[in-house]
């Protein structure tokens, strides 16, 4: 199950829930009321020098006349 980032409208708490994605929103343990789900940070980063910097999938492929050989 994936971590989930809420947060209450009326208080300003925030909180991560451990839930399943189709559950309801848990209401705010302070006042009661439902809160609504953030969108959170992703940690994914490139590093190196990759696809961004040298245009990978932007250069034209090369069209041959390949022929594949039966053995």
């Amino acid at each position: 199950m994936p971590l989930y980032d809420f947060k209450c409208e009326d208080c300003d708490l925030e909180v991560e829930v451990l839930q399943k994605i189709d559950e309801k929103p848990p209401n705010c343990p302070v006042c009661g009321r439902s809160m609504v789900k953030l969108m959170s940070d992703t940690y994914f980063i490139l590093k190196g020098k990759g696809w961004e910097f040298d245009g990978y999938g932007l250069r034209e492929k090369k069209k041959g006349n390949k022929q594949c050989r039966k053995s």
